[in-house]
This record gives C-alpha cells, structure tokens and sequence, in this order.
C-alpha cells in the first residue's frame, strides 16, 4: 500500500515553518492549528483506508502461503500508525506555547483495530 508524505515528518515541518517567515504571530498560531488538525485529519483518513482493506487480508488469510506476508504486512501498518501518533503528540508538545488554549481531537488518534 502506497503511503502519502506525512505532513509531521522533520523536513516537513521544517519547510511548514520556514514558510510562516514573516507572518504575524497570530496567523503564526492559526496556521500551526490547522497544521496540526490537517495532519489529525490525514492520519484518520489512512486509518479508515487501510481498515477498509482488512477484508483483503482475510481473504489472503485463507492460503497459509501467505500468512508471512501478511504478519509483516500488519506489523509495518501498525509501526506506521504509531509513529503517525507520536508525531502528532510530538507536534503539540513542542508547539505548545503556541498552541495553548487550543482543542485538538487527538482521541481520534486511535491504534489500528485489525479485528
């Protein structure tokens, strides 16, 4: 499965910061909200994706070939899926003076539910 850039990577939010040059510190502070929303908003959208395709893994399921592929399949998934996690809560933390009294849905941020 082919996965988009991810917004939260290091060089991304250093080129997302290099481009607030000049802005007020208020449209600053809009500007990391929506990062970080979009970003929230990315990572529910693969996870819907990637849950959508579980029917395939089961039908994968069915040949013991490839149960080995899929292991690693899911495993890769779920590796993916945390670190999306973590660099969400990362972002926040470190934006976080900026980002006080800010909301953000981080509940949505749920594991992959295989089953």
């Amino acid at each position: 499965m082919a996965r988009k850039a991810d917004p939260l990577a290091p060089d991304k939010m250093q080129l997302f910061v290099a481009s607030l040059a000049g802005l007020a510190p208020a449209e600053i502070n809009k500007a990391k909200v929506l990062y970080i929303r979009n970003a929230i908003d990315e990572y529910e959208a693969e996870l819907l994706s990637t849950q959508a395709s579980k029917w395939m893994f089961l039908l994968f399921a069915l040949v013991p070939l490839f149960w080995p592929f899929l292991y690693v399949a899911k495993k890769s998934m779920d590796a993916h899926f945390e670190m999306a996690r973590r660099r969400v809560h990362n972002a926040i933390e470190v934006w976080g003076d900026d980002l006080r009294g800010h909301h953000f849905p981080v509940e949505r941020l749920v594991p992959l539910k295989w089953w």
